[in-house]
């Protein structure tokens, strides 16, 4: 999750972080349809208890949060973020694709901005997921004073989001994310579904 350029710079900046670009015209739609909201928690579940796949992967950069991407198919994609304290995006979507994402270590908390008093605040421990419908602007800061560490899957993937005004909800950019190479084998996704390779 690398932002090359923006008109406002993202949270989401760091060394390998996804590429995101800015877009002069509105993106294309997506005729795919995401994953159910049940089979994208059990793809994080399965990534999030196969930990020896990725946990060497993870990275903690002072300078922003650098997401590593583990799998990527046409229907799905997964990726694993590191949070350090203080370290967050800002209000955002998903374009075309739903998200569901799982604390797997530390603690996070997702925010909701509203238009009419406060944002609404969850505070999400270790092994609670929460599931992102298509259009749904969020956002995820680290509030606590440890690292935290995640996984989010997207359906269909990414590409591209939109990120919007925390007060008014106004759209203030809207980026192209472009794809990176996955870093775990395509014998990956199978590895998952097979129960011996759970815990």
């Amino acid at each position: 999750m690398n932002a090359v350029s923006s008109s406002e710079p993202t949270e989401a900046t760091g060394r390998g972080a996804r590429r995101e670009v800015p877009m002069a015209a509105s993106p294309p739609a997506s005729d795919a349809e995401p994953l159910s909201a049940s089979v994208m928690a059990d793809i994080a579940a399965g990534l999030a208890e196969a930990r020896t796949l990725w946990q060497s992967l993870v990275r903690y950069e002072p300078d922003g949060r650098d997401p590593v991407r583990l799998l990527a198919t046409e229907r799905y994609e997964a990726w694993v973020i590191g949070w350090l304290p203080g370290q967050g995006v800002r209000p955002h979507d998903h374009g075309d694709a739903a998200g569901t994402f799982v604390v797997t270590s530390g603690e996070l908390t997702e925010v909701l901005p509203r238009l009419c008093g406060a944002p609404v605040e969850r505070r999400l421990v270790r092994g609670r997921t929460r599931h992102v419908p298509v259009g749904r602007i969020h956002d995820v800061v680290n509030h606590s004073l440890e690292p935290a560490t995640s996984i989010h899957v997207y359906s269909p993937p990414l590409t591209h989001m939109t990120y919007y005004d925390g007060m008014t909800r106004r759209p203030v950019e809207t980026v192209a994310v472009e794809a990176e190479q996955p870093v775990l084998g395509p014998r990956a996704p199978s590895f998952l579904l097979h129960p011996a390779n759970r815990g």
